[in-house]
């Protein structure tokens, strides 16, 4: 599948021709029905971490961005690994019951950036500036950027049938996903909000769940359509495994700093290889260095 070229052209799709802007109106930032919309996310983000946005997408639109999805679904680089839910090594003496030391295996595909056509409804939906809006706004930003790194700027996550993906803490501030296909058995997103702080790891708390403690825990059953705003670093979370289909979910990412991008170091241990714009990074960054010293 040929690398998707940038495209300078107006959008194609305005924000009412991708979203249910009836229910959610995305381009009324000024109306008591946004208010009610963003006062519902805040809430919900506040209270548990997350918000559920159900059918944000036009059906239409849905469907076409799952052929998208589904056409560049063969070149997804696909991540195999034990993890714990730090993404971490042990430190020496870790005792083996310590949630440090609790492997699980991760089965799953990412789609990279550069594959999405610009002129297409993915991109479109990632470049909406009213969408960005909102997702600044709810996640309580004065300005989110849509992330220009190449590779990790949007993604469509692939977990196979019977992959889970095992529990763990994000290491990035909050996930802003679509679901695009979801499974009739399996595949739902568990998680447990505040188990840990800045303060305290609580790893007796996180070991509990780990041994399958369900007191404090919360499911989502996220349906094709559906937006989700997740705040997951103090919020144990997984995705049970899918059965008998495949699941997929669109990752959008925003950053704080327009000029944020990856090193090429970071790029090649995800994705296997890095663009020219990490090796640009690079020197950016040696430059920057070379200043201060």
């Amino acid at each position: 599948m040929p690398v998707a070229e940038v495209s300078n052209a107006p959008a194609k799709y305005s924000t009412a021709d991708l979203f249910d802007v009836k229910t959610y109106p995305l381009n009324m930032p000024e109306s008591p029905a946004y208010e009610a919309m963003l006062g519902a996310a805040i809430r919900g983000l506040n209270s548990v971490n997350c918000a559920q946005l159900a059918s944000f997408l036009r059906p239409e639109i849905l469907a076409a961005m799952q052929v998208e999805a589904d056409e560049l679904v063969p070149d997804a680089v696909f991540h195999d690994a034990d993890l714990n839910p730090y993404f971490s090594q042990p430190p020496e003496g870790t005792p083996a019951d310590h949630p440090l030391n609790r492997f699980s295996p991760r089965r799953h595909g990412m789609v990279r950036g550069d594959r999405f056509a610009h002129d297409g409804v993915i991109w479109s939906v990632f470049q909406n500036a009213d969408l960005c809006r909102f997702v600044a706004q709810a996640l309580g930003y004065e300005k989110l950027y849509t992330y220009r790194d190449p590779f990790a700027c949007t993604n469509v996550n692939v977990q196979p049938d019977g992959c889970e993906f095992a529990w763990h803490f994000d290491n990035n501030d909050f996930t802003v996903s679509f679901v695009l296909k979801q499974s009739q058995q399996g595949g739902d997103f568990e998680y447990v909000p505040n188990l840990r702080s800045r303060e305290d790891e609580n790893y007796d708390a996180v070991k509990r769940v780990l041994d399958g403690d369900r007191t404090n825990l919360r499911r989502l059953k996220l349906q094709p359509g559906d937006l989700q705003l997740f705040r997951g670093g103090y919020t144990l979370h997984r995705v049970t495994a899918p059965e008998g289909a495949e699941r997929q979910s669109l990752l959008l990412s925003y950053v704080t700093d327009p000029s944020d991008i990856a090193t090429s170091d970071k790029a090649t241990r995800i994705w296997g290889e890095a663009h020219p714009d990490h090796y640009a990074r690079d020197e950016q960054l040696a430059n920057a260095e070379a200043k201060r010293s």
